[in-house]
């Protein structure tokens, strides 16, 4: 089955925390074959936060599969009991703000709703599930499987509650997490509220990157407003530092960092989300197309290459989202681009976007954009080579720690690493060594986050938060008496996913529980489908190798030409997972202990 098949399935799931008022508690995770997925398709996940889910659960659902093909376009509406295929062939060809106005006109204000652009209607292999103005559900290419099915939108309305097994008890649960975690863990300080912050999601109010701006109103976007989040400053500000270095194989590289177009910014921005774009591809094409100005192509396919300028970027995108002219190979995505026309070396192209990367834009890698030293590249890079999605969105937590020695300035030498940080990893990881640089506990740190990932979307939450790996502070000055204070004063809790679900529902599932056998199942699941029916393997791990053969922007530090300590990695990862060493598969020893032996996955 292809992502584009009728029989592929997508799913819509709200976690349990969802709708109830539990920190962050708003997002839904989207599952389905991933059009993205290189070279192969592979099974994979994708979050969205918003209003939505909490909507879903309030009608009185956890989950929505969707399989098959309409015969027309449509949308599904969801009104507590009442179920319906509705007729959308006023609304195909409409941009996703266009969309979701005529339907809240149709219905109310308080219907929410998810929507694909023109961009999934015609299968681009990036297309979003947007809803709001910018949330979004983008790496993945779900929006193109939407538009498989001719589903140009998700309409739900509920008028239920969420029932709490434990009020008093959930009430301090939350004011705890709070407390802990402040303005979240991506930022030190208070959470900042009034305009023009905004709450991303329901239950949330994080002092991340969220605000809502005024557009310019120059560049047709389909909204006058824009909610800036991470990625959507890019276009205003400018992205992450570009890229110069050199491989083990000699191949020397630079790749510019895209342009920001500030107050266009917000337009460009606004339109690649009522096109239903990811807004990721705008930085993989600047950095690819920015590679090769700088080797002197200043065309591609007869195209001039005009980065600069927001009204080249506004027609480049359009021609993406119809499919026209050189828009539409382009929508096959990089990888798939290259392996057609081969514009520029392999190495450029399969820097910024590869296998390795499984057809998304690098990303957290230390090297493609933001900086990650040793040990943080050597955690991204074992993640790239096991994980079943693009690993970014779920593993925050260990690359936070990072800023608790300097970021991105990290120390070249043990001494120099706080003593409450060893004392933190020790505490949280199991040894001080998961923070020094090298990759000699790794495997178990990546095995740790990869479990709260599916702990955390499980529970419908965010990774700006949880794992709560740390305590945050007021203030950059507070974080530093905590810092030499001592571990007590900087540790967070690692448990408080286990206390918010028993008091919201009165399960006494326990934390370690929910590690294993509950995350360490589902991620021995996620394997296994990908290894029966895509393929996967050792081999196809290794390839993330070359990757991480370039030098790291901060530290320079990089794998080997043998790669001989990655496959060492590999080897005590697998062996930790219970998974074949030879082939990277999970052993039948190790399903049969997990309960999945009878379900002939492999």
């Amino acid at each position: 089955t292809g992502p584009f098949d009728p029989e592929n399935r997508i799913i819509f799931s709200a976690g349990a925390l969802v709708g109830t008022g539990a920190p962050t508690a708003g997002r839904t995770t989207v599952s389905s074959i991933a059009p993205r997925g290189f070279p192969e398709p592979m099974w994979t996940s994708s979050s969205i936060g918003g209003y939505w889910g909490a909507e879903l659960k309030y009608a009185g659902y956890d989950s929505i599969v969707i399989q098959g093909r309409a015969s027309s376009p449509c949308y599904v509406l969801i009104e507590d009991d009442r179920v319906s295929i509705e007729d959308a062939g006023d609304l195909w060809g409409q941009g996703v703000h266009a969309t979701q106005q005529q339907l809240k006109t149709r219905y109310s204000d308080q219907h929410q709703i998810v929507v694909i652009g023109p961009a999934g209607e015609n299968r681009v292999r990036y297309a979003s599930i947007i809803h709001r103005l910018s949330n979004a559900s983008g790496n993945g290419g779900f929006g193109g499987v939407m538009g498989s099915k001719n589903l140009k939108a998700i309409v739900v309305r509920g008028t239920r509650g969420v029932k709490i097994a434990h009020p008093q008890e959930f009430l301090q649960a939350v004011a705890d997490t709070w407390e802990m975690t402040k303005g979240g863990l991506g930022h030190i300080g208070k959470v900042e509220s009034g305009y023009p912050n905004v709450a991303c999601s329901h239950g949330c109010s994080v002092a991340c990157y969220t605000r809502i701006l005024k557009t310019s109103g120059q560049i047709a976007s389909g909204a006058p407003m824009r909610m800036l989040k991470c990625v959507n400053g890019s276009m205003v500000r400018g992205s992450h530092h570009g890229y110069q270095g050199v491989s083990t194989s000699g191949d020397n590289l630079t790749i510019p960092g895209p342009p920001g177009f500030n107050e266009l910014g917000l337009d460009i921005g606004n339109l690649l989300d009522d096109l239903g774009l990811t807004a990721w591809c705008f930085d993989t094409w600047s950095r690819y197309l920015g590679g090769l100005r700088e080797l002197g192509i200043r065309t591609i396919l007869g195209e001039p290459i005009n980065l600069e300028d927001p009204l080249w970027w506004r027609d480049l995108l359009i021609k993406i989202a119809y499919r026209e002219g050189i828009g539409d190979d382009m929508a096959e995505d990089l990888p798939r681009f290259y392996e057609k026309h081969g514009i520029g070396p392999r190495y450029m192209a399969e820097f910024v976007a590869s296998k390795g990367s499984r057809g998304h834009g690098w990303h957290r890698d230390g090297r493609a954009m933001e900086r990650h030293p040793s040990p943080f590249w050597e955690y991204s890079a074992l993640l790239y080579a096991v994980s079943t999605r693009d690993v970014t969105p779920s593993t925050h937590g260990f690359f936070f720690l990072n800023g608790l020695y300097g970021y991105p300035d990290a120390p070249k030498r043990t001494p120099e690493i706080l003593e409450s940080l060893q004392a933190l990893a020790e505490k949280v990881y199991g040894s001080r060594e998961a923070v020094l640089p090298g990759d000699t506990y790794i495997e178990y740190v990546t095995r740790w986050h990869q479990h709260r990932a599916i702990i955390k979307d499980s529970l419908g939450l965010c990774d700006f938060v949880f794992p709560v790996v740390r305590r945050n502070q007021d203030s950059r000055e507070a974080m530093e008496e905590a810092l030499n204070a001592g571990v007590d004063e900087i540790y967070g809790d690692t448990a408080i996913e286990a206390k918010l679900f028993k008091a919201c529902t009165g399960l006494d599932i326990g934390i370690d529980q929910m590690e294993s056998p509950i995350a360490e199942r589902i991620v021995n699941l996620e394997r296994s489908l990908d290894v029966r029916n895509f393929g996967r393997n050792r081999e196809s791990d290794e390839v993330v190798i070359p990757h991480y053969q370039w030098g790291e922007k901060t530290d320079g530090t990089h794998l080997s030409a043998e790669a001989s300590e990655f496959r060492a990695l590999l080897d005590r990862f697998y062996t930790l997972r219970g998974w074949d060493k030879e082939t990277g598969i999970p052993t039948p020893e190790k399903l049969q202990s997990l309960g999945l032996g009878e379900e002939r996955l492999i």
